[in-house]
């Protein structure tokens, strides 16, 4: 049997999905960390609020288990991971669980974004976190590293920069990767519904409202650089002070209209955006909206990305074509860019289904 700990999120969801199609839920126990009702998950999963009572009895004994994957390994989970035995314990990387760390996510912003947002100091509510974790969790943080058997993530970049800078961390790297609701090579079948209109080119400037996304910084290369686009900039989800930040500050954008995304679309909407667009710019340096990244690449769009992605290397490894954002200009009506085949080597339904016996068998 397998415990997995998981948070609140909707990709919780497909990833039940698949133990299901390959008949491994029975091996599989899933326990939520959350308080309350759960929001995102819509399948049938244990849920309790960490450190209580009742999170305890739902887990049992840890060292009983053949396996313990924790799915975002959040600096609140340092003190439970400390103090309980395991037979072999596993991390599976969301990203922000290594980046955004206090000690490491200094280096994953732009000068601009650095200078006029980030530097103002974080939030009343990022500060009582981070307090809550200072006092509560990182004496355990060490310790809690070193039981980690295996990192889990497609990229192995990011397992290299996690085993770079933190020092406790022994693990060994495994391939794996969430898969979107929908599985990509099934992205043809609803595409091609999707009638092409006549307008002025369109960008897409990142995905979230997250501030590790270099807003400020990737706009001001567009205009540098003259570009005449549209820009569409999603932040349904994310910052909401920052959104706002946004929205007060890219004005001096003259290339086109800017259009913020404030409402929630739902899937086909979202893939109906993506795929009407000419492109998406992602300014990230630490990886982050590979969901989006991906997608796009797959409908054959261009993907500009800040050259200093952690993830290039990985993306070069398995022969995805990218633009730097330095390149927007010379390069929006260039042709089509062909990453069909390579996505779905990489990351294609067939592969989760090989790969998911491997750990969850």
């Amino acid at each position: 049997m397998n415990l997995h700990i998981v948070p609140d999120n909707v990709f919780i969801n497909k990833f039940y999905d698949n133990l299901e199609e390959l008949g491994l839920t029975n091996n599989n126990k899933i326990v939520a960390r959350t308080q309350g009702a759960l929001k995102f998950i819509k399948r049938p999963v244990l849920s309790a609020k960490l450190y209580s009572k009742d999170f305890d009895n739902l887990v049992g004994d840890t060292h009983a288990y053949d396996n313990v994957f924790i799915h975002q390994f959040s600096p609140l989970l340092y003190r439970w991971v400390a103090k309980n035995h395991f037979r072999k314990l596993h991390w599976m990387s969301w990203g922000a669980d290594i980046y955004n760390l206090p000690a490491l996510d200094h280096g994953c912003y732009e000068p601009e974004t650095y200078a006029r947002y980030v530097k103002g100091g974080v939030s009343l509510h990022d500060w009582l976190y981070r307090l809550k974790v200072k006092f509560t969790q990182s004496p355990f943080e060490s310790k809690a590293y070193s039981k980690v058997s295996n990192l889990l993530t497609w990229m192995d970049s990011e397992f290299k920069f996690a085993k770079d800078n933190l020092p406790s961390l022994n693990a060994a790297h495994q391939f794996f990767f969430y898969e979107n609701q929908m599985p990509y090579q099934q992205l043809d079948n609803v595409v091609g519904t999707i009638a092409e209109q006549k307008r002025s080119p369109l960008l897409i400037v990142g995905n979230s409202a997250s501030h590790a996304l270099n807003h400020l910084d990737a706009v001001r290369s567009l205009q540098t650089q003259q570009v005449k686009a549209d820009l569409l900039i999603p932040i349904s989800y994310g910052d909401k002070k920052y959104a706002s930040f946004l929205k007060g500050n890219l004005s001096f954008y003259t290339g086109g209209e800017i259009t913020y995304q404030e409402n929630y679309l739902d899937f086909d909407g979202y893939l109906k955006l993506l795929s009407t667009s000419d492109g998406l710019v992602m300014n990230n340096i630490r990886p982050q909206g590979y969901g989006n990244i991906f997608m796009m690449m797959y409908l054959g769009k261009k993907v500009y990305l800040n050259p200093k992605n952690i993830s290039i290397p990985d993306l070069n490894a398995n022969n995805l074509k990218w633009i730097s954002i330095d390149d927007v200009a010379t390069t929006l009506n260039q042709s089509a860019i062909s990453n069909k085949q390579s996505v779905r080597e990489l990351l294609s339904h067939e592969r989760v289904l090989e790969i998911y016996p491997k750990y969850f068998a």
